[in-house]
């Protein structure tokens, strides 16, 4: 299962993104599904929390899965880059923050065609 990473329109999501206060965690402790405009340093990100197949994360045994939702990840201007996966890494841990859940720092990112870096089981 993959998750589609159309994060356009960008303009949109983000005017709603302004317009809605910061999600909490659900009732179950679990984090919300959805676009989440974030900020790293000075630089705007907007990140999608969904449900998603599990990811991987390193551990001293080798890879190993982690659950959780995914969390796709690209600039609120548009594209990033592939050489920006640890920019990526920390507007999605705002990004499963703001969507009220615990950000996984082991889970594996990855670059995607689209332009936007995607964590799978990031965000439990």
């Amino acid at each position: 299962m993959t998750v589609p990473v159309r994060l356009a329109p960008v303009a949109s999501a983000l005017a709603l993104a302004a317009c809605v206060a910061p999600s909490v965690a659900s009732r179950d402790g679990q984090a919300r599904s959805g676009d989440h405009q974030v900020m790293v340093g000075t630089e705007a990100f907007l990140a999608r929390v969904v449900p998603d197949a599990p990811g991987l994360m390193l551990t001293a045994a080798g890879a190993k899965p982690v659950a959780g939702q995914a969390v796709a990840v690209t600039r609120a201007a548009g594209r990033m880059a592939f050489d920006e996966g640890a920019l990526a890494k920390k507007a999605a841990r705002e990004g499963c923050l703001a969507a009220g859940g615990r950000f996984q720092e082991t889970a594996i990112g990855g670059y995607q065609a689209a332009g936007a870096w995607l964590f799978r089981g990031a965000c439990a």
